[in-house]
């Protein structure tokens, strides 16, 4: 590696919500030689599948991604929009990656950094098809303790899984990452929260040697609330995660979570806790613990049978509007 090198990118930052996202972004957002953009959940909300056929299907997913918070965070201009389009029609055959590579690369020439990444949590669901569409992208995961993450997600409008859900969403995203380490070898890197956290500047080392690229001092300074990549004001649950970096928010689940919510997760999550380094403290089982865990465990069920019964009568499951859900409600 050396100093003038550009960045293996693109770069995708990926993991489960309210897992550090927003604050690795930040921080590599910081670096002079890449530019993070907002997430643009296109392989989330906007991809459905299949092929572009056609520049009707262009169309469709340009509106698709012009939907989407972060994207309208870029605040794109006319002109660019035209560029972007214009870059597509030159191409015979546009794919998927085509179209998100045209919005980013317009988005990044505002800035004189080499190299540039994109940032939505829920696309690790979708590296797979990512790694296909982007031959050369390489793709960063961050894991945060389970417990705490359900403890994050408490009271959040877009939130509306059920405790049981939370847990099975992060073993299945804790199962990916290791899986992923296997299949992308060299294409894919990981990291905990609580390590960049306690250990930020030797976790960004790590970062960026994978990245290869230098580390910069000025990814760990603090910069003002115009950098932050998100509208505080729609999305406030961001506001401390931007390049604020708190050792002490971890472990919050060992004094504010009640000990059934914490049981229900930890065996949910199972091996995977001991996978990750997180503790399990042992379990005094008795009759009261019980109760609690089963009594969770149908209101649980009954909440999301509930949800499934409105999203049936309201159309939700076969919209095509591609906005997120939690700014309809």
């Amino acid at each position: 590696m050396t100093e003038s090198s550009t960045p293996r990118h693109p770069v995708f930052v990926v993991g489960m919500p309210r897992s550090g996202t927003t604050l690795l972004s930040s921080l590599l957002d910081a670096h002079p030689d890449l530019v993070i953009a907002p997430e643009t959940h296109y392989f989330t909300r906007c991809w459905t599948g299949g092929r572009i056929d056609g520049w009707a299907e262009v169309e469709r997913m340009l509106a698709r991604l012009d939907q989407q918070p972060g994207v309208h965070d870029m605040g794109l201009a006319e002109e660019e929009w035209a560029t972007i389009r214009e870059r597509l029609r030159a191409l015979e055959a546009p794919t998927h990656g085509d179209i998100l590579r045209a919005v980013l690369d317009t988005y990044a020439a505002r800035s004189d950094a080499p190299a540039w990444g994109e940032k939505t949590p829920d696309h690790l669901r979708t590296i797979p098809e990512m790694a296909r569409q982007f031959p050369g992208a390489v793709f960063i995961a961050i894991v945060r303790d389970p417990r705490d993450v359900a403890l994050s997600l408490r009271a959040l409008p877009w939130n509306h899984k059920t405790l049981p859900e939370q847990a099975w969403t992060w073993r299945r995203y804790a199962a990916r990452t290791v899986r992923y380490h296997k299949t992308l070898g060299d294409r894919f890197f990981s990291l905990r929260y609580e390590d960049l956290i306690t250990e930020p500047e030797a976790t960004l080392r790590d970062v960026c040697m994978f990245l290869e690229m230098p580390f910069r001092a000025s990814m760990l300074r603090r910069e003002g609330e115009e950098d932050r990549p998100f509208d505080a004001e729609r999305e406030p649950w961001k506001e401390k995660s931007g390049r604020q970096i708190d050792p002490s928010n971890r472990e919050k689940w060992r004094t504010q979570m009640p000990e059934a919510e914490r049981v229900l997760v930890e065996r949910i999550a199972g091996h995977w806790l001991a996978e990750f380094g997180y503790a399990r403290p042992a379990v005094r089982w008795r009759l009261a613990l019980v109760s609690s865990l089963l009594r969770r465990l149908g209101e649980a069920l009954f909440q999301r049978g509930r949800r499934a019964l409105e999203n049936l009568r309201s159309g939700r499951l076969f919209r095509d509007n591609a906005a997120p859900r939690w700014m309809e409600d």
